[in-house]
């Protein structure tokens, strides 16, 4: 399968790809330098995200009409819950002395629109949204692969689970799925994809940021 419509759309993300390759969580994860307060504010804030992310990736699932296709979706919302509890209540109990914090404004604002889109949005649309986490972490994990320094990285079990095979696999059939769907609608649905793919994108960026500088909400 040609994906046209995937290519086109990470032509445009591809400087937000950049960016999030250069922020300081990403350079100071790689070479395990990362504050482990920062590392710890991530986590959690992951393990509030995925918590949504693994329901609408469910959600999707039974509105895929072909079986296999659905069957994907229900797997991969099923992995999701399986790193929150493996990978997450890993790092959360090295780092359990250090106090758990509230959802912030970035992560709230990812996780609702998600769940907004999924609710007055197309399928279509919804799969558009879904997918740069998909994508964006394993180029961020097969990045991390190709720089970070392992040895004592305290940081590189995390790497190794987003630059692995299996996750390689399923980011591919994420993205077979999504362009199968904007291949068999019109122009107008397929600009719509392009615009949540963008936005959720920028997100992924906002999202490493936040948790660099530890995002509160404001007094």
């Amino acid at each position: 399968m040609k994906l046209n419509w995937f290519e086109g759309v990470v032509e445009q993300v591809n400087p937000i790809m950049d960016a999030i390759q250069q922020h300081n969580f990403i350079k100071e994860l790689s070479d395990g330098s990362l504050s482990k307060d920062r590392f710890h504010f991530y986590i959690h804030q992951d393990t509030y995200y995925l918590n949504t992310y693994g329901k609408v990736l469910a959600s999707i699932s039974t509105q895929l009409k072909d079986p296999e296709q659905s069957s994907d979706y229900m797997r991969f919302a099923n992995e999701t819950i399986a790193v929150e509890k493996i990978l997450h209540q890993e790092f959360a109990e090295e780092l359990k002395t250090f106090e758990v914090p509230e959802k912030s404004p970035t992560c709230q604002l990812y996780t609702g629109f998600l769940a907004e889109v999924f609710e007055y949005d197309s399928i279509e649309v919804s799969l558009a949204a879904v997918l740069p986490c998909f994508w964006i972490y394993k180029e961020v994990g097969d990045y991390l692969l190709s720089i970070a320094e392992s040895g004592a990285n305290p940081y590189q079990k995390w790497i190794a689970t987003y630059g692995s095979e299996d996750f390689s696999n399923s980011v591919k059939r994420a993205i077979e799925i999504t362009e199968h769907y904007a291949q068999k609608t019109t122009p107008e649905v397929r600009t719509l994809m392009a615009r949540a793919f963008l936005k959720t994108a920028q997100m992924e960026w906002m999202f490493w940021d936040s948790a660099y500088r530890q995002e509160k909400w404001p007094v």
